[in-house]
């Protein structure tokens, strides 16, 4: 397991990551802070669809009321609430989603890697724990 609190103080750059951890989404929470990152659960454990994953980003991201939950309308909002503040994501139950909906996953990816380069806020981990067969969509991302 990487001390993410060590990689959040020496400066990890904005991305989108996978993460082998067995840590639990309240320690995440608490080495964010103690390094003074922002944090944002994006538990997807019981997510099927494109509408349950952009209900559960509103939610998450605590994005505005008119959001348009489509994904022009998530690309806007995450590059709106931009508050210059870095911010962990920690997504878990990727896999779970993955295996209802691959299109949902794989566009969610993209526009979170668009918004890690032009906001430089977010540093989005994607939790897999040891043991884990990395699937295709997720094998060219960077590991910590």
């Amino acid at each position: 397991m990487t001390d993410l609190r060590a990689l959040l103080t020496d400066g990890l750059r904005p991305g989108v990551y996978r993460w082998r951890s067995t840590a639990a989404a309240d320690g995440v929470r608490r080495a964010a802070a103690a390094a003074g990152f922002g944090f944002v659960l994006l538990d997807t454990g019981e997510i099927q669809d494109k509408t349950g994953f952009l209900d559960l980003c509103a939610t998450a991201f605590d994005l505005p009321r008119w959001f348009g939950r489509n994904w022009d309308a998530l690309a806007d909002s995450l590059s709106d609430r931009s508050t210059g503040e870095p911010e962990v994501v920690l997504w878990t139950g990727l896999r779970h989603l993955l295996e209802h909906d691959h299109d949902t996953v794989d566009v969610a990816l993209q526009i979170f890697a668009e918004d890690t380069t032009n906001s430089g806020q977010l540093r989005v981990l994607i939790h897999e724990t040891a043991g884990d067969k990395t699937p295709d969509l997720l094998s060219s991302l960077p590991v910590l």
